[in-house]
C-alpha cells in the first residue's frame, strides 16, 4: 500500500445478482398470487436484492494534526420491483418525485448517487479530558433515494433525504 501521507479512503465495487428458482416455498401468498406460486415449477426471476452495481467510496485529509476533512459518493443501480397496478395510483398516493425514480417498463428503480461530507477536529485535549467535535453531511445533493418498492415482503422504502449531524464527544 502507498504512503498517502494526510491522505486516506477507499473506493469498493460489488456487483451483486440475485435470483429465485421455481418453484417458491413458503410465505403468504393470496388470491391470484397463490395461483402464480402453484403454477410456476420452472424458470426463475430477480429477488428483492439484485442490486447490480453498487460503487462507495472515501477519502479523508487530515489538514492539521487536530482537523480532517472527508468527502465520499455512493452509487446504487437500483433494485428490482413487481407492480401490477396503475402508476396513476402511485402518483396520488406517493407523488410526483417518486414516480420519476421507478421504471417501470425496466421493472427497476433508478440508479441514485449521492455525495457525503465530514469534519472534524479536536477541540480540546488533556491527560484527563478530551472532546472531539464532529460535523456530517449526508445526502448533500438530496437525492430522492427510493429504496425499495412494493416488495412483496419489505413494502416501500424512501431513504433519508438531505441531513446534518453535529456531534461533541467528551472522554474522561
Amino acid at each position: 500500500m502507498p504512503e498517502w501521507r494526510k491522505f486516506s479512503g477507499f473506493l469498493s465495487y460489488s456487483y451483486e445478482v440475485g435470483n429465485a428458482w421455481n418453484p417458491v416455498t413458503g410465505g403468504l401468498f393470496l388470491g391470484d398470487d397463490a395461483t402464480a406460486a402453484e403454477t410456476a415449477l420452472t424458470g426463475h426471476f430477480p429477488d428483492s436484492q439484485d442490486q447490480r452495481n453498487t460503487v462507495r467510496g472515501r477519502i479523508r485529509y487530515q489538514v492539521q494534526p487536530r482537523f480532517w476533512l472527508a468527502g465520499g459518493l455512493q452509487y446504487d443501480s437500483g433494485l428490482p420491483f413487481e407492480f401490477d397496478g396503475d402508476p396513476s395510483v402511485v402518483l396520488s398516493e406517493y407523488g410526483q418525485q417518486v414516480l420519476d425514480r421507478i421504471n417501470f417498463s425496466r421493472g427497476r428503480i433508478d440508479p441514485s448517487f449521492q455525495v457525503n461530507a465530514s469534519a472534524g477536529a479536536d477541540v480540546y485535549s488533556s491527560e484527563r479530558v478530551r472532546m472531539h467535535l464532529e460535523a456530517d453531511g449526508q445526502n448533500l445533493n438530496n437525492v430522492l433515494d427510493v429504496i425499495d418498492f412494493g416488495g412483496l415482503f419489505s413494502g416501500n422504502a424512501i431513504g433519508p433525504s438531505r441531513s446534518y449531524l453535529l456531534r461533541l464527544t467528551t472522554t474522561f
